[in-house]
């Protein structure tokens, strides 16, 4: 596993689920600030907004994509993308003119965490509409030294692997360049950017929304540096795979109303996910070869506890595109897993606009229901009812 610089999680979780931490929390410093001065708090223009890569590029070993999905850790598609280094204590750049409006000081405490674990997250404004950050950053610039800034309004949460203890610094209004020294990387870097103009969809906005103006950092880029991202895109838990298709940098807007497409929940689940997506199930197309694969990415251990990834098909009943799944009665079917795992198959079916069931079925290779006779295809009492 890549050393990330904060806390490695238990052997299940990928690098990228490590380090893509639940970011429900940093929503809260991505808005803009009515404190800005200055070009930072004119309205936006239509970008591009960024002229120099976040770090060198030949320290750049992938990124991954925005809406990622990875269960248990990220069942549900990720509101920003990751950047993966070659090594510790790469510098990261300020990829354009920006201001700095807050910073986050996160300590990590529990059983599997290293002592003194810490790391950044810097916060900055675009423009009016457009903000962004950087997460686990390992180390600040001189610039933000604690001699210049005050942490406070701290507070504690829980997530899978570890208790997390943000303390915050508001209200700045510091003037960065383009190309200016923001800190260093250990190794793995979040990046995350939202746009007021843009909301993205959601069937159950008050179950799923979150941070629903996020968009992918990769595309606001000038075109030369975003193709040279682009050509970087890697899934850390399938390296070899190339990735291609549309819409290449990704997308949170994966719900379709009325078919299996999109996010559900256990029906235990009845607040608004926060950190923990353990209870939640996202069909989707697989980001990273959307017109050739399918994603399962499946938090409930009961029917799995992790991704899966089969073949996208556009008829018949086996690993049938999410979006041509309607509430018909019938049972389909998914797998074999060709994943990083071979976990088995599933039995899906849509009860429901708004509910469907669905079960794991163990085996090993070879061993699919799906090559069965669809007549042959029924629940077991191991089924699991999912909601809008």
């Amino acid at each position: 596993m890549m050393n990330s610089g904060i806390a490695s999680p238990p052997p299940r979780f990928s690098s990228r689920a490590a380090v893509l931490l639940a970011t429900s929390l940093l929503l809260g410093a991505c808005g803009g600030s009515d404190s800005i001065t200055g070009p930072q708090a004119e309205s936006c223009g239509p970008g591009p907004y960024f002229t120099v890569l976040p770090a060198a590029a030949s320290d750049l070993a992938s990124v991954a994509i925005f809406g990622g999905v990875d269960a248990p850790g990220h069942t549900l598609p990720t509101d920003h993308g990751g950047l993966f280094f070659t090594h510790g204590g790469v510098t990261l750049n300020a990829p354009g003119d920006i201001a700095v409006t807050s910073l986050r000081r996160v300590r990590y405490t529990g059983p599997d965490v290293p002592p003194g674990q810490e790391d950044y997250a810097i916060f900055f404004q675009v423009c009016k509409q457009v903000t962004g950050w950087f997460g686990h950053v390992a180390s600040l610039s001189s610039r933000f030294s604690p001699t210049s800034v005050n942490y406070g309004d701290c507070r504690t949460y829980s997530v899978i692997w570890a208790t997390v203890e943000t303390c915050e610094a508001r209200d700045l209004d510091i003037k960065v360049s383009a190309g200016e020294d923001l800190g260093t990387s250990a190794g793995v870097t979040d990046v995350g950017m939202r746009d007021e103009r843009v909301t993205n969809f959601y069937v159950s906005p008050w179950r799923f929304g979150g941070d629903n103006h996020a968009v992918c950092m990769w595309e606001q880029w000038d075109a030369t540096n975003r193709e040279f991202l682009f050509s970087k895109l890697r899934d850390g838990l399938r390296p070899s795979v190339v990735p291609s298709g549309e819409p290449r940098c990704g997308t949170m807007e994966v719900d379709v109303a009325g078919t299996a497409r999109g996010l559900w929940a256990e029906t235990s689940e009845t607040q608004p996910v926060a950190g923990d997506d353990s209870h939640y199930i996202a069909l989707v197309n697989y980001p990273y070869r959307p017109q050739a694969e399918l994603a399962l990415s499946l938090g409930p251990e009961s029917i799995g506890g992790h991704i899966s990834i089969v073949s996208r098909q556009t008829s018949g009943r086996v690993n049938l595109a999410f979006e041509q799944v309607k509430p018909d009665g019938l049972i389909y079917c998914y797998g074999p897993d060709v994943g990083p795992w071979v976990a088995g198959s599933w039995l899906l079916s849509l009860t429901s606009a708004t509910e469907l069931r669905i079960e794991h079925i163990p085996h090993g290779p070879g061993g699919t229901p799906c090559d069965d006779d669809p007549g042959t295809w029924s629940f077991s009492g191991n089924a699991v009812s999912m909601v809008r």
